[in-house]
């Protein structure tokens, strides 16, 4: 049975039924009974008359029971090229035939795999971009459990090999480049630390010599100041040796006079300046001091 056969054959159904209960209950007149009645056995016949036979809907199932077991035993099919180049841009397209409607896989070895999904005709077409390499990529579908693969070539065209070539050289220049201003700030660093190295030191020996001649002044001035010290006494002790009486040489031979272990100088006066180094002197008589062969110290001439 249609579906516009069902409805008009439950339509039909419920009208009449719908027109004896209105009409036994006196709600409508005779004459619109009649007509609503006949007008639903008509609806009945008719939704009838369209209903199939079980024969009829035998041989509708049966081509679609075919048409899944059809579908089963199908085999997946796959045709393409073996080879595929790219463009000078780098983009290469894929392009084949398999089932209808099947999902076809392009997996690399090294890069993420293309898929794409086949037309009614079962046609195909993926696009890689980029291909950094010439490379075997597999093509593959797989329907109802059953796969089927095809191994191809991918190869760069002229124009893209030459890109990537120069892309390369381009980044080998970069690279060098890049070396060489790391290479030159690290030696302008140097150089300027070594000359900043030997400022500072310059620096630190002009402040040790100031520092040494400075002291080597102090020095010398306190030296001179020293000398000249000893000058004014060496003054002094010569215009008291001057002013003071000469002693009298003439002493008689018992006088005493000072002499010294190892000396060969005698002295009438204790404080001499000859007596200054000395580590002691003996007291004897002239006498005894000329016996030795001493002569009077030269301070006492």
């Amino acid at each position: 049975m249609t579906g516009f056969g069902t409805i008009l054959f439950l339509v039909g159904i419920g009208v009449l039924i719908y027109g004896l209960i209105s009409f036994r209950k006196k709600k409508w007149p005779r004459r619109k009974t009649q007509i609503v009645i006949i007008s639903s056995i008509l609806a009945i016949f008719i939704g009838s008359a369209i209903v199939p036979s079980e024969k009829e809907e035998a041989s509708t199932e049966k081509p679609k029971q075919e048409e899944k077991t059809k579908k089963v035993t199908v085999e997946p099919l796959l045709k393409a090229e073996k080879t595929f180049k790219t463009t000078d841009d780098g983009a290469i397209v894929v392009e084949g035939k398999t089932n209808p409607g099947a999902e076809v896989t392009l997996d690399f070895i090294d890069n993420p795999d293309a898929t794409a999904t086949a037309d009614e005709d079962g046609k195909f077409s993926l696009r890689v971009n980029e291909l950094d390499r010439a490379q075997d990529a597999v093509l593959s579908i797989t329907i109802d459990g059953k796969t089927k693969e095809q191994t191809l070539s991918l190869e760069m065209s002229p124009g893209y090999t030459k890109k990537l070539a120069d892309k390369a050289e381009a980044e080998r220049v970069a690279a060098e480049k890049a070396e060489a201003e790391r290479v030159e700030r690290e030696r302008v660093a140097a150089e300027e630390k070594r000359i900043a190295d030997e400022k500072a030191a310059a620096e630190k020996r002009a402040a040790d010599a100031k520092a040494a001649a400075e002291k080597a002044a102090a020095e010398k001035k306190a030296a001179e100041a020293k000398r000249a010290e000893a000058k004014r006494a060496e003054a002094k002790r010569a215009e008291a040796k001057r002013s003071a009486p000469k002693p009298d040489t003439s002493n008689k031979q018992g006088e005493m006079v000072y002499i010294t272990a190892t000396g060969k100088k005698y002295h009438y006066d204790q404080n001499c300046r000859g007596l200054n180094n000395s580590n002691g002197e003996t007291a004897v008589t002239i006498a005894e001091a000329k016996s030795r062969n001493l002569s009077l110290c030269k301070f006492e001439q």
